[in-house]
């Protein structure tokens, strides 16, 4: 003999499904919210990271032939890769955390040459520090749960060193 599931008297399902959505939604929407902000903050990270090997790419290649973004003898190499990263970041519509376009200037980012290491392959290094991110969505679902304020600002870090190809002897001036 099959045992048989007792049934509910009709209409007695009807509300089941709006409580579980009135449950369920709001954790749906913190998730969805979450990815979202950490999506583009990954983003930006990831510009970030790429306007720096711009930089240290040109700087690796100042002066080498007549295809590098820096020619021979400006006096002004670092302030020209400062302007390469910044258009860079520009161009793909990066902002700081109170929506301006990022301006780089000599403490969030700096260019500078190392012979230390081996004086016959001098390295390049740009640094990006302190970019600051401002997470848009989930600090602010957050205070709805806790009450209390959220710092939503990051700062971003990015680094990249790379072999210069200029004669060693000839560096680019500074």
């Amino acid at each position: 003999m099959a045992l048989r599931k007792p049934q509910l008297k009709p209409g007695r399902e009807k509300g089941t499904v709006v409580v579980e959505m009135a449950i369920a939604l709001p954790l749906l929407l913190l998730i969805l919210a979450g990815v979202i902000d950490l999506g583009m903050l990954l983003w930006q990270k990831d510009v970030i990271t790429n306007a720096c090997r711009e930089g240290a790419r040109a700087a690796a290649r100042a002066g080498v032939d007549g295809k590098a973004e820096i020619k021979p003898g400006e006096a002004t190499t670092v302030s020209k890769i400062r302007t390469l990263v910044q258009d860079y970041l520009r161009k793909l519509n990066v902002k700081d955390a109170s929506g301006n376009p990022i301006t780089l200037t000599a403490t969030n980012c700096l260019c500078y040459w190392d012979t230390t290491t081996d004086p016959t392959m001098p390295t390049i290094s740009v640094e990006l520090l302190n970019i600051p991110r401002k997470m848009m969505l989930l600090p602010n679902l957050m205070t709805l749960f806790d009450g209390g304020t959220v710092d939503n600002i990051l700062y971003l870090k990015a680094k990249t060193t790379m072999a210069a190809e200029w004669d060693p002897a000839k560096p680019p001036s500074l």
